[in-house]
Protein backbone atom coordinates (compact mmCIF):
# COMPACT_ATOMS: atom_id res chain seq x y z
CA UNK A 1 0.00 0.00 0.00
CA UNK A 2 1.39 3.14 -0.69
CA UNK A 3 -0.30 7.11 -0.36
CA UNK A 4 1.18 10.43 -0.99
CA UNK A 5 0.81 13.92 -0.07
CA UNK A 6 2.68 16.81 0.34
CA UNK A 7 3.77 16.53 3.70
CA UNK A 8 3.76 13.70 6.26
CA UNK A 9 3.51 14.42 10.15
CA UNK A 10 4.97 11.90 12.74
CA UNK A 11 3.41 11.79 15.95
CA UNK A 12 -0.15 12.98 16.39
CA UNK A 13 0.91 15.15 19.94
CA UNK A 14 0.65 18.66 20.74
CA UNK A 15 3.63 19.75 18.60
CA UNK A 16 2.14 17.67 15.50
CA UNK A 17 -1.12 18.98 15.99
CA UNK A 18 0.02 22.04 15.58
CA UNK A 19 1.78 22.31 12.72
CA UNK A 20 -0.55 19.96 11.19
CA UNK A 21 -3.59 22.38 12.00
CA UNK A 22 -1.35 25.51 10.00
CA UNK A 23 -0.66 23.57 6.83
CA UNK A 24 -4.30 22.32 6.34
CA UNK A 25 -5.24 26.22 7.04
CA UNK A 26 -2.90 26.73 4.11
CA UNK A 27 -4.51 24.31 1.80
CA UNK A 28 -1.01 22.08 2.28
CA UNK A 29 -1.93 17.78 1.78
CA UNK A 30 -0.78 16.27 5.08
CA UNK A 31 -1.47 13.13 6.65
CA UNK A 32 -0.42 12.82 11.02
CA UNK A 33 0.68 9.43 11.62
CA UNK A 34 0.24 7.95 15.32
CA UNK A 35 1.25 5.10 17.07
CA UNK A 36 -1.42 5.30 19.48
CA UNK A 37 -5.76 4.88 18.70
CA UNK A 38 -6.00 8.50 19.27
CA UNK A 39 -4.41 11.97 18.93
CA UNK A 40 -3.39 14.03 21.64
CA UNK A 41 -0.13 12.57 23.17
CA UNK A 42 0.85 13.89 27.19
CA UNK A 43 -2.75 16.02 26.59
CA UNK A 44 -4.93 13.07 26.83
CA UNK A 45 -7.81 12.21 29.50
CA UNK A 46 -8.05 8.69 30.76
CA UNK A 47 -10.77 7.40 33.30
CA UNK A 48 -10.02 6.51 36.66
CA UNK A 49 -12.23 5.01 39.13
CA UNK A 50 -15.35 7.21 37.99
CA UNK A 51 -12.94 10.28 37.03
CA UNK A 52 -11.75 11.70 33.86
CA UNK A 53 -8.26 13.13 34.12
CA UNK A 54 -4.93 14.32 32.61
CA UNK A 55 -3.53 11.53 32.24
CA UNK A 56 -0.25 13.26 32.99
CA UNK A 57 -0.22 15.99 36.04
CA UNK A 58 0.78 19.34 33.91
CA UNK A 59 0.70 22.90 33.96
CA UNK A 60 1.00 25.66 31.84
CA UNK A 61 3.08 28.68 32.49
CA UNK A 62 3.61 31.73 30.85
CA UNK A 63 6.80 34.11 31.63
CA UNK A 64 5.08 37.31 29.39
CA UNK A 65 2.45 38.33 32.31
CA UNK A 66 -0.74 37.51 30.46
CA UNK A 67 -2.03 34.34 28.94
CA UNK A 68 -2.51 36.69 25.90
CA UNK A 69 1.02 36.81 25.27
CA UNK A 70 1.70 32.93 25.24
CA UNK A 71 2.11 30.88 22.10
CA UNK A 72 -0.77 29.23 22.81
CA UNK A 73 -3.36 31.51 22.48
CA UNK A 74 -1.63 33.44 19.60
CA UNK A 75 -2.00 29.67 17.80
CA UNK A 76 -6.10 29.45 18.99
CA UNK A 77 -6.58 33.00 17.81
CA UNK A 78 -4.64 32.20 14.45
CA UNK A 79 -7.16 29.67 13.81
CA UNK A 80 -9.76 31.17 15.52
CA UNK A 81 -10.68 28.51 17.92
CA UNK A 82 -12.30 29.67 21.46
CA UNK A 83 -9.69 29.36 24.82
CA UNK A 84 -10.72 30.19 27.75
CA UNK A 85 -8.46 30.05 30.73
CA UNK A 86 -8.38 30.54 34.41
CA UNK A 87 -5.30 31.44 36.28
CA UNK A 88 -4.28 29.01 39.08
CA UNK A 89 -3.11 30.07 42.56
CA UNK A 90 0.22 28.64 43.09
CA UNK A 91 2.39 28.38 46.53
CA UNK A 92 5.17 26.77 47.94
CA UNK A 93 3.93 24.81 51.30
CA UNK A 94 6.61 23.74 54.26
CA UNK A 95 5.33 20.89 56.44
CA UNK A 96 6.66 18.96 58.94
CA UNK A 97 5.54 15.98 61.84
CA UNK A 98 6.34 18.71 64.48
CA UNK A 99 3.26 20.39 63.44
CA UNK A 100 0.40 17.97 62.23
CA UNK A 101 -2.59 19.60 60.30
CA UNK A 102 -0.56 22.16 59.08
CA UNK A 103 1.49 23.53 56.55
CA UNK A 104 3.18 27.33 55.89
CA UNK A 105 2.08 28.67 52.48
CA UNK A 106 4.68 31.11 50.52
CA UNK A 107 3.19 32.35 47.46
CA UNK A 108 5.01 34.39 44.39
CA UNK A 109 3.97 37.71 44.70
CA UNK A 110 4.41 39.31 40.91
CA UNK A 111 4.74 42.30 42.50
CA UNK A 112 7.93 41.71 43.96
CA UNK A 113 9.77 40.69 41.06
CA UNK A 114 13.10 39.78 41.83
CA UNK A 115 12.68 40.21 45.46
CA UNK A 116 10.34 36.68 45.24
CA UNK A 117 14.24 35.13 45.16
CA UNK A 118 14.80 36.73 48.84
CA UNK A 119 11.41 35.38 50.01
CA UNK A 120 11.38 32.34 48.47
CA UNK A 121 15.32 31.82 49.95
CA UNK A 122 14.18 32.86 53.39
CA UNK A 123 11.08 30.84 53.38
CA UNK A 124 12.91 27.29 52.12
CA UNK A 125 15.93 27.94 54.15
CA UNK A 126 14.79 29.75 57.32
CA UNK A 127 17.90 32.03 56.87
CA UNK A 128 17.56 36.20 55.96
CA UNK A 129 19.74 37.20 53.33
CA UNK A 130 21.87 39.78 53.59
CA UNK A 131 22.22 43.08 51.48
CA UNK A 132 25.16 42.09 49.39
CA UNK A 133 23.43 38.75 48.81
CA UNK A 134 20.41 40.60 47.32
CA UNK A 135 22.09 42.75 45.45
CA UNK A 136 23.86 40.36 43.72
CA UNK A 137 20.63 38.32 42.51
CA UNK A 138 19.27 41.49 41.50
CA UNK A 139 22.38 42.20 39.38
CA UNK A 140 21.88 38.78 38.13
CA UNK A 141 18.17 39.06 37.24
CA UNK A 142 19.06 42.63 35.55
CA UNK A 143 21.56 40.94 33.09
CA UNK A 144 19.02 37.96 32.69
CA UNK A 145 16.16 40.43 31.40
CA UNK A 146 18.49 42.53 29.30
CA UNK A 147 19.28 39.81 27.39
CA UNK A 148 18.22 39.42 23.93
CA UNK A 149 16.78 36.28 22.22
CA UNK A 150 20.17 35.93 20.30
CA UNK A 151 22.21 36.15 23.70
CA UNK A 152 20.55 33.64 25.26
CA UNK A 153 21.30 31.46 21.81
CA UNK A 154 24.91 31.95 22.45
CA UNK A 155 25.23 30.85 25.86
CA UNK A 156 23.52 27.20 25.73
CA UNK A 157 27.12 25.90 25.50
CA UNK A 158 27.56 26.73 29.47
CA UNK A 159 26.13 25.19 31.66
CA UNK A 160 24.34 27.18 34.95
CA UNK A 161 26.16 25.75 37.38
CA UNK A 162 29.50 27.01 36.09
CA UNK A 163 28.15 30.46 34.66
CA UNK A 164 27.47 30.26 38.72
CA UNK A 165 30.82 29.94 39.81
CA UNK A 166 32.49 32.02 37.40
CA UNK A 167 30.35 34.92 37.56
CA UNK A 168 28.53 34.86 40.80
CA UNK A 169 30.93 35.57 43.95
CA UNK A 170 28.72 36.04 46.72
CA UNK A 171 28.22 32.47 48.39
CA UNK A 172 24.67 33.04 49.92
CA UNK A 173 23.59 34.31 45.88
CA UNK A 174 25.10 31.06 44.99
CA UNK A 175 23.51 28.98 47.48
CA UNK A 176 19.85 30.69 45.97
CA UNK A 177 20.93 29.78 42.42
CA UNK A 178 21.86 26.53 42.95
CA UNK A 179 18.89 25.49 44.89
CA UNK A 180 16.12 26.90 42.78
CA UNK A 181 15.66 23.28 41.33
CA UNK A 182 11.90 22.76 42.20
CA UNK A 183 11.56 25.73 40.17
CA UNK A 184 12.98 25.09 37.12
CA UNK A 185 12.97 21.15 37.41
CA UNK A 186 16.14 19.91 37.28
CA UNK A 187 19.58 20.93 38.80
CA UNK A 188 21.81 23.69 37.73
CA UNK A 189 24.50 21.71 36.50
CA UNK A 190 22.31 20.34 33.75
CA UNK A 191 20.59 23.06 32.44
CA UNK A 192 21.98 25.73 29.94
CA UNK A 193 22.51 29.17 30.95
CA UNK A 194 20.56 30.76 27.99
CA UNK A 195 16.94 28.70 28.77
CA UNK A 196 17.71 29.97 32.92
CA UNK A 197 18.53 33.27 31.66
CA UNK A 198 15.95 33.63 29.76
CA UNK A 199 13.15 32.30 32.90
CA UNK A 200 15.09 34.51 34.95
CA UNK A 201 14.86 37.36 33.29
CA UNK A 202 10.60 37.38 33.63
CA UNK A 203 11.13 37.72 37.38
CA UNK A 204 12.31 41.53 36.37
CA UNK A 205 9.74 42.04 33.34
CA UNK A 206 6.54 40.33 34.55
CA UNK A 207 7.27 39.66 38.15
CA UNK A 208 7.10 36.03 38.01
CA UNK A 209 5.50 32.78 36.45
CA UNK A 210 2.23 33.24 35.50
CA UNK A 211 0.45 29.28 36.37
CA UNK A 212 -2.52 28.78 33.85
CA UNK A 213 -5.16 26.32 32.89
CA UNK A 214 -8.32 25.83 30.38
CA UNK A 215 -10.99 27.15 32.57
CA UNK A 216 -13.82 24.39 32.16
CA UNK A 217 -12.16 21.47 30.56
CA UNK A 218 -9.31 18.92 30.20
CA UNK A 219 -6.39 19.41 28.05
CA UNK A 220 -7.47 17.15 25.73
CA UNK A 221 -10.75 18.78 25.27
CA UNK A 222 -9.90 22.20 25.54
CA UNK A 223 -6.72 21.92 23.18
CA UNK A 224 -6.60 18.11 20.99
CA UNK A 225 -10.28 18.14 20.33
CA UNK A 226 -11.02 21.91 18.75
CA UNK A 227 -6.98 21.05 16.99
CA UNK A 228 -8.13 17.55 15.45
CA UNK A 229 -11.85 18.72 14.32
CA UNK A 230 -10.10 21.80 12.47
CA UNK A 231 -7.58 19.36 11.09
CA UNK A 232 -9.92 16.83 9.68
CA UNK A 233 -12.30 19.81 8.49
CA UNK A 234 -9.59 21.44 6.47
CA UNK A 235 -8.43 18.41 4.70
CA UNK A 236 -6.11 16.80 6.90
CA UNK A 237 -5.81 12.78 7.01
CA UNK A 238 -5.49 11.32 10.73
CA UNK A 239 -3.63 7.62 10.31
CA UNK A 240 -3.92 6.12 13.56
CA UNK A 241 -2.44 2.81 15.40
CA UNK A 242 0.27 2.43 12.93
CA UNK A 243 4.09 2.67 13.88
CA UNK A 244 6.22 4.61 11.83
CA UNK A 245 9.42 2.35 11.45
CA UNK A 246 11.98 4.87 9.21
CA UNK A 247 12.45 7.97 7.65
CA UNK A 248 12.63 7.21 3.94
CA UNK A 249 15.72 9.52 2.31
CA UNK A 250 16.93 9.02 -0.87
CA UNK A 251 19.76 11.13 -2.56
CA UNK A 252 20.15 13.60 0.38
CA UNK A 253 15.75 14.45 0.33
CA UNK A 254 12.96 13.40 2.51
CA UNK A 255 11.08 10.97 0.64
CA UNK A 256 8.23 9.82 3.19
CA UNK A 257 7.95 7.37 5.71
CA UNK A 258 7.68 3.47 5.86
CA UNK A 259 5.26 2.12 8.96
CA UNK A 260 3.29 -0.80 9.82
CA UNK A 261 -0.12 -1.51 11.52
CA UNK A 262 0.00 -1.98 15.11
CA UNK A 263 -2.52 -4.73 14.73
CA UNK A 264 -0.58 -6.32 11.61
CA UNK A 265 2.81 -6.21 12.11
CA UNK A 266 3.30 -8.52 9.06
CA UNK A 267 1.71 -5.12 6.36
CA UNK A 268 4.30 -2.53 5.66
CA UNK A 269 2.31 1.02 4.02
CA UNK A 270 4.24 3.55 2.69
CA UNK A 271 3.56 7.26 2.76
CA UNK A 272 5.26 9.22 0.13
CA UNK A 273 6.00 13.15 0.38
CA UNK A 274 8.25 15.76 -0.38
CA UNK A 275 8.21 16.57 3.03
CA UNK A 276 8.36 14.68 6.62
CA UNK A 277 8.23 16.47 10.02
CA UNK A 278 8.93 14.11 12.59
CA UNK A 279 7.04 15.56 15.89
CA UNK A 280 8.21 13.14 18.26
CA UNK A 281 11.32 13.73 20.36
CA UNK A 282 14.57 13.41 18.39
CA UNK A 283 16.31 11.67 20.46
CA UNK A 284 13.39 8.86 20.32
CA UNK A 285 13.59 8.89 16.37
CA UNK A 286 17.09 8.16 16.93
CA UNK A 287 17.49 5.51 19.41
CA UNK A 288 14.41 4.09 17.52
CA UNK A 289 16.19 4.24 14.28
CA UNK A 290 13.28 5.93 12.50
CA UNK A 291 16.03 8.44 11.68
CA UNK A 292 19.52 7.33 10.86
CA UNK A 293 22.43 8.23 12.58
CA UNK A 294 23.88 8.58 9.62
CA UNK A 295 21.69 11.38 8.65
CA UNK A 296 23.01 13.48 11.88
CA UNK A 297 25.70 16.00 11.64
CA UNK A 298 28.55 15.75 14.63
CA UNK A 299 27.38 18.28 16.29
CA UNK A 300 23.44 17.56 15.91
CA UNK A 301 24.12 14.30 16.91
CA UNK A 302 26.14 14.97 20.50
CA UNK A 303 23.28 17.83 21.02
CA UNK A 304 20.91 14.92 21.28
CA UNK A 305 22.68 12.36 22.94
CA UNK A 306 22.86 15.04 25.71
CA UNK A 307 19.10 15.32 25.62
CA UNK A 308 18.60 11.76 25.90
CA UNK A 309 20.45 11.95 29.07
CA UNK A 310 17.71 14.32 30.32
CA UNK A 311 14.82 12.19 29.02
CA UNK A 312 13.63 10.72 32.20
CA UNK A 313 10.44 10.48 33.32
CA UNK A 314 8.07 12.23 35.65
CA UNK A 315 5.64 10.92 37.86
CA UNK A 316 2.38 11.85 38.26
CA UNK A 317 -0.26 9.89 40.80
CA UNK A 318 -3.67 9.94 41.14
CA UNK A 319 -5.70 9.54 44.34
CA UNK A 320 -9.22 9.01 44.59
CA UNK A 321 -10.41 10.04 48.57
CA UNK A 322 -13.78 8.47 49.43
CA UNK A 323 -14.44 12.19 51.29
CA UNK A 324 -12.55 15.73 50.86
CA UNK A 325 -9.46 15.60 53.13
CA UNK A 326 -7.72 18.74 50.91
CA UNK A 327 -10.05 21.82 51.22
CA UNK A 328 -10.90 23.47 47.72
CA UNK A 329 -10.40 26.72 48.96
CA UNK A 330 -6.62 26.58 49.45
CA UNK A 331 -4.32 27.20 46.70
CA UNK A 332 -4.65 24.44 43.95
CA UNK A 333 -1.35 23.69 43.35
CA UNK A 334 1.40 23.61 45.85
CA UNK A 335 4.85 22.58 45.24
CA UNK A 336 5.79 20.55 48.97
CA UNK A 337 8.81 20.82 50.95
CA UNK A 338 9.04 18.74 53.76
CA UNK A 339 11.70 20.21 56.63
CA UNK A 340 12.01 16.85 58.10
CA UNK A 341 14.84 15.91 55.87
CA UNK A 342 17.46 17.88 57.64
CA UNK A 343 16.77 20.74 55.56
CA UNK A 344 13.71 21.28 53.66
CA UNK A 345 13.35 19.13 50.65
CA UNK A 346 11.22 19.40 48.06
CA UNK A 347 9.33 16.42 47.87
CA UNK A 348 6.77 16.96 44.58
CA UNK A 349 3.36 19.02 43.75
CA UNK A 350 0.31 18.60 44.75
CA UNK A 351 -2.80 19.43 42.56
CA UNK A 352 -6.67 19.13 43.19
CA UNK A 353 -8.56 17.50 40.83
CA UNK A 354 -10.77 20.24 40.43
CA UNK A 355 -7.87 22.87 39.62
CA UNK A 356 -7.38 20.63 36.33
CA UNK A 357 -11.47 20.18 35.96
CA UNK A 358 -11.63 16.17 36.32
CA UNK A 359 -14.71 14.75 36.76
CA UNK A 360 -15.22 13.79 40.47
CA UNK A 361 -17.93 11.21 42.22
CA UNK A 362 -19.99 12.69 43.93
CA UNK A 363 -18.96 12.97 47.56
CA UNK A 364 -15.46 11.72 46.16
CA UNK A 365 -12.25 14.10 45.73
CA UNK A 366 -9.18 13.41 43.50
CA UNK A 367 -5.64 14.57 44.43
CA UNK A 368 -2.79 14.34 41.83
CA UNK A 369 0.93 14.46 42.77
CA UNK A 370 3.57 15.33 40.33
CA UNK A 371 6.89 14.18 40.99
CA UNK A 372 9.94 15.29 38.84
CA UNK A 373 12.16 13.01 38.04
CA UNK A 374 15.13 14.68 37.65
CA UNK A 375 15.51 16.63 41.06
CA UNK A 376 17.70 15.31 43.64
CA UNK A 377 15.03 13.47 45.56
CA UNK A 378 13.72 11.45 42.55
CA UNK A 379 16.95 10.41 40.67
CA UNK A 380 14.26 8.21 38.33
CA UNK A 381 16.78 8.00 35.25
CA UNK A 382 16.05 7.02 31.99
CA UNK A 383 14.51 3.66 32.97
CA UNK A 384 13.44 3.52 36.96
CA UNK A 385 12.76 0.65 38.80
CA UNK A 386 9.18 0.17 40.41
CA UNK A 387 10.94 0.01 43.92
CA UNK A 388 12.54 3.67 43.09
CA UNK A 389 9.26 5.16 41.96
CA UNK A 390 7.52 3.89 44.80
CA UNK A 391 9.48 5.30 47.10
CA UNK A 392 9.08 8.93 45.60
CA UNK A 393 5.37 8.33 45.69
CA UNK A 394 5.54 7.25 48.99
CA UNK A 395 7.60 9.84 50.12
CA UNK A 396 5.10 12.40 48.68
CA UNK A 397 2.11 10.41 50.30
CA UNK A 398 3.91 11.01 53.81
CA UNK A 399 4.45 14.50 53.81
CA UNK A 400 1.24 15.23 52.51
CA UNK A 401 -0.04 12.82 55.69
CA UNK A 402 1.41 15.88 57.90
CA UNK A 403 -0.23 18.48 56.16
CA UNK A 404 -3.53 16.83 55.99
CA UNK A 405 -4.25 14.36 58.24
CA UNK A 406 -6.47 11.57 57.39
CA UNK A 407 -5.13 11.98 53.71
CA UNK A 408 -3.51 7.98 53.48
CA UNK A 409 -7.11 6.83 55.07
CA UNK A 410 -8.96 8.25 53.00
CA UNK A 411 -7.76 6.72 49.68
CA UNK A 412 -10.02 4.28 48.03
CA UNK A 413 -8.17 4.46 44.63
CA UNK A 414 -4.67 4.79 44.27
CA UNK A 415 -2.61 5.18 40.65
CA UNK A 416 0.52 5.91 38.70
CA UNK A 417 1.69 6.94 35.82
CA UNK A 418 5.29 7.54 34.10
CA UNK A 419 5.29 10.01 31.53
CA UNK A 420 8.34 11.41 29.49
CA UNK A 421 9.18 15.10 31.29
CA UNK A 422 8.17 17.80 29.52
CA UNK A 423 10.70 19.77 27.68
CA UNK A 424 13.02 19.90 30.13
CA UNK A 425 15.74 17.57 28.20
CA UNK A 426 15.61 20.00 25.62
CA UNK A 427 17.48 22.46 28.17
CA UNK A 428 20.83 20.48 28.58
CA UNK A 429 23.89 22.59 27.95
CA UNK A 430 24.70 21.37 24.16
CA UNK A 431 27.41 22.72 21.51
CA UNK A 432 24.90 23.27 19.47
CA UNK A 433 21.00 24.13 19.33
CA UNK A 434 18.98 21.58 17.49
CA UNK A 435 16.74 23.74 14.92
CA UNK A 436 13.14 22.33 13.28
CA UNK A 437 15.34 21.99 10.02
CA UNK A 438 17.47 19.23 8.75
CA UNK A 439 21.48 20.50 8.15
CA UNK A 440 21.71 17.91 5.59
CA UNK A 441 18.43 16.51 4.85
CA UNK A 442 15.90 18.54 1.93
CA UNK A 443 12.56 18.35 3.11
CA UNK A 444 13.41 17.13 6.79
CA UNK A 445 11.85 18.96 9.41
CA UNK A 446 11.28 18.44 13.18
CA UNK A 447 8.33 19.68 15.85
CA UNK A 448 7.45 19.25 19.28
CA UNK A 449 9.50 20.25 22.59
CA UNK A 450 11.85 18.37 22.20
CA UNK A 451 14.17 21.26 20.23
CA UNK A 452 15.30 24.67 20.56
CA UNK A 453 17.66 24.62 23.81
CA UNK A 454 16.03 28.14 24.32
CA UNK A 455 12.36 28.64 24.13
CA UNK A 456 9.24 29.34 25.74
CA UNK A 457 8.57 27.20 28.84
CA UNK A 458 6.94 23.56 28.75
CA UNK A 459 4.50 22.47 25.65
CA UNK A 460 3.53 26.18 24.80
CA UNK A 461 7.10 25.56 22.77
CA UNK A 462 5.44 23.41 20.66
CA UNK A 463 3.16 25.86 19.32
CA UNK A 464 6.00 28.53 19.63
CA UNK A 465 7.50 26.12 16.99
CA UNK A 466 4.88 25.72 14.81
CA UNK A 467 4.71 28.96 12.98
CA UNK A 468 7.99 29.12 11.51
CA UNK A 469 7.86 25.73 10.91
CA UNK A 470 4.91 26.33 8.63
CA UNK A 471 6.39 29.36 6.79
CA UNK A 472 9.67 27.20 5.91
CA UNK A 473 7.64 24.44 4.49
CA UNK A 474 5.64 26.48 3.14
CA UNK A 475 8.61 28.07 1.64
CA UNK A 476 10.01 24.44 0.50
CA UNK A 477 6.86 22.83 -0.89
CA UNK A 478 6.21 26.08 -2.93
CA UNK A 479 9.52 26.53 -4.10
Amino acid sequence: MRKDFDVVIVGGGPGGLAVGCLLAKEGISSAIIEKAPVLGGRYRSVDFHGCRVDSATHFLVSLAGTVEKTSIWEFFTHLGLPLEYKILPWAMGMVTKEKPGEINFFAMDPKLGAANFFEFFAFATGVQMGDSAKDELMRVATICADMSEEEYRKVIHISFADWIDQNVGDPIAQAVMNGMECIVGAPSKDLNFGYVAKSWGTFISSGSPLIWYPRNDTLENAFIAPMVKYYVDHGGEIITDRTVRNITIEDGKARGVVAHDRHNRFMMEEYGASVVICAVPIFEAVAKNILGREYLTEDWAESIRRCAAMAGPDLSGFFLLREEVVPRDGYGWVHIFDSDYGIPTYMGDLALGSFTNAEEPPGKQLVSSLVIGSTAISPFGLDPSMETVRAAQRRWKESVEKAFPGFNDAIEHEGMNLQLNFTRYAYAPVPVEIDFKSPNVQGLYFGGDSIWAVGNPMSDKCFQIAFPLCEQILEYVRS
